[in-house]
């Protein structure tokens, strides 16, 4: 990946002085591999592992500040997965998997200095992540599937925006993370034609062993909820067909209010619901709707659609700026708003 990246301060909204430029190049090499196996019956064991190496190069072309800022960083790691299934019928499936994941910081994350100098960043390094997940999944007759799944994660490193200026988020290594969680679907066909489903997502996602310098003091900020990130979520949703060809779509989903902050001093109420509200709250909602149809053509076929996002036409906060300057951090969500497209396939001989 490639990219040519300048900034310029403002001054009243028009755009002034240049204070950066700089190509930046990303190179990542990532062999894998993948093995499934069946010792005896109902018993399927997979594993995988994976190396990555990633390498950023940045060549500054901006030298008024009086320094060439161009360089290279270099970040590298081994990754993998474990797990086991049973599946003796398909009423009921369970797993459990264990997983390890390293994942480097973005561009965005690696060139956001507040003083706004070329290059990049060398006071953040990846991330790296341990997951164990439990689980069970199945199926009731011919008209009811089900899956449950809780899942726990320890993070180290973790990359957390940590102040925004000026719209531009600044990013650290914070510590650590504990993200505990469970996942709950359902999904019921009562009538041939008619599926009906709905989810549950609960995320308790914390800080550990996190301190920041503010100032002359210190801000020790363990136990304080990960802002940006919804305790729950639910989704409730219907799909029908209709003449045969025709596909109905209508879902809604909410969300439970999400601090702001890192301190959680700051929150928003979940989405389709105005302003400010109680933590944990949940917002009333926004709902979707989609309608297509599938038409052979020839060899082929087409499938136009059209769609309607917050069917309602909610005003909320549809996401945060996590720690922006001065408490600004609302992101509104759209208003109601269309979309169409066609999807066009062909068989080939």
């Amino acid at each position: 990946m490639r990219d040519d990246r300048t900034n310029n301060a403002t001054i009243a909204g028009v755009i002034d002085t240049l204070t950066l430029d700089q190509t930046e190049k990303f190179t990542e090499v990532g062999p894998f591999v993948q093995l499934v196996w069946s010792p005896v019956a109902n018993v399927t064991l997979n594993a995988g592992g994976r190396y990555d190496w990633v390498t950023f190069d940045v060549v500054d072309r901006h030298f008024a500040d009086g320094a060439d800022n161009s360089g290279s960083r270099t970040m590298h790691a081994a990754s993998g997965q474990v797990g086991v299934s049973y599946g003796k019928s398909d009423l009921l499936v369970p797993y459990v998997n264990v997983s390890t994941a390293f994942e480097t910081p973005t561009t965005t994350e690696l060139v956001n200095q507040p003083g706004s100098t070329g290059g990049f960043n060398d006071q953040i390094d990846p991330q790296r992540a341990v997951s164990y997940e439990l689980g069970a999944r199945g199926r009731i007759g011919t008209s009811v599937t089900y899956s449950v799944a809780g899942f726990l994660s320890r993070i180290t490193d973790a990359i957390v925006p940590y102040t925004e200026i000026g719209g531009r988020a600044y990013y650290e290594n914070a510590g650590k993370l504990h993200n505990d969680g469970l996942e709950v679907g359902l999904s019921v066909e009562p009538v041939r034609g008619v599926r009906l489903f709905g989810s549950y997502t609960y995320a308790h996602y914390r800080f550990e062993d996190y301190q920041r310098v503010n100032g002359a003091t210190v801000d020790t900020l363990d136990g304080k909820v990960l802002p940006g990130v919804p305790k729950a979520f639910i989704r409730l949703g219907l799909r029908t067909s209709f003449l045969g060809r025709g596909t109905f779509d209508v879902d809604h989903t909410m969300s439970s209010s999400v601090f702001a902050d890192d301190k959680n001093t700051l929150y928003v109420n979940g989405w389709g619901s105005k302003a400010n509200g109680a933590p944990e709250g949940f917002g009333k909602g926004v709902t979707n709707l989609r309608v297509s149809w599938d038409q052979p053509l020839g060899a082929g076929r087409i499938a136009p659609f059209l769609g309607v996002n917050n069917l309602w036409d909610k005003q909320y906060v549809g996401s945060v700026v996590v720690n922006g300057f001065g408490g600004r951090v609302f992101e509104p969500a759209p208003r109601i708003n269309l979309y169409a497209g066609a999807e066009i396939g062909w068989a080939t001989r």
